[in-house]
């Protein structure tokens, strides 16, 4: 029995001896040009402010034209007359000052100037159309409804919406239709 355990512990020891070692890596760490706190990035269209993003901090790689935001992040959107139209809040996102699109992550809100109020995971701004993408699940709040989807596309004032696969409630009124009287009911049983 002693032969038998030391045989076990030999070959252990020997399988554990034998294996072929990971190779080496070289760590490669890139670190980024500037690094900001509390900043604030401001993007233009033709002049005209179109985009103001706040950031607890900011990390911008100018190599991969990236800027990473986080510790929380608040993005403004204004229209043509410089009217700030929608505001998103996010945990973090990524920008790009080529393309002044905007990706946000978290627990992201935006709400619109007139109510509309957008919850999800991931949202997605696309500078060149105007464009608000959420592709996962997202629920919409306006003063007269509640409506849950896996899916959003939407203007950059959430003004105009689709929502994929919706199901949700409504506050509206119904409008009430005049009940036909017993004469109509009998003659169309006839």
């Amino acid at each position: 029995m002693k032969l038998a355990f030391a045989l076990a512990l030999a070959a252990i020891l020997y399988s554990c001896s034998t294996q072929t070692p990971l190779p080496a890596t070289e760590a490669v760490t890139e670190y980024p040009e500037q690094e900001l706190f509390g900043a604030r990035i401001s993007f233009f269209t033709e002049d005209r402010l179109a985009t103001v993003i706040d950031a607890g901090r900011v990390l911008q790689y100018e190599k991969q034209n990236l800027i990473i935001l986080d510790s929380g992040i608040v993005a403004d959107f204004f229209d043509e007359a410089g009217r700030k139209r929608t505001r998103i809040w996010a945990d973090s996102g990524t920008a790009s000052e080529a393309t002044r699109n905007l990706n946000a992550f978290g627990h992201v809100i935006a709400v619109s100037d007139s109510g509309e109020r957008l919850e999800t995971e991931i949202l997605r701004y696309d500078h060149s159309i105007k464009m608000i993408r959420a592709d996962g699940p997202v629920k919409i709040s306006t003063p007269t409804d509640t409506i849950y989807g896996t899916g959003f596309v939407a203007d950059r004032n959430l003004k105009n919406w689709t929502i994929e696969q919706p199901e949700g409630r409504t506050f509206r009124d119904r409008p009430s239709h005049a009940q036909p009287d017993s004469t109509q009911s009998d003659s169309l049983a006839e």
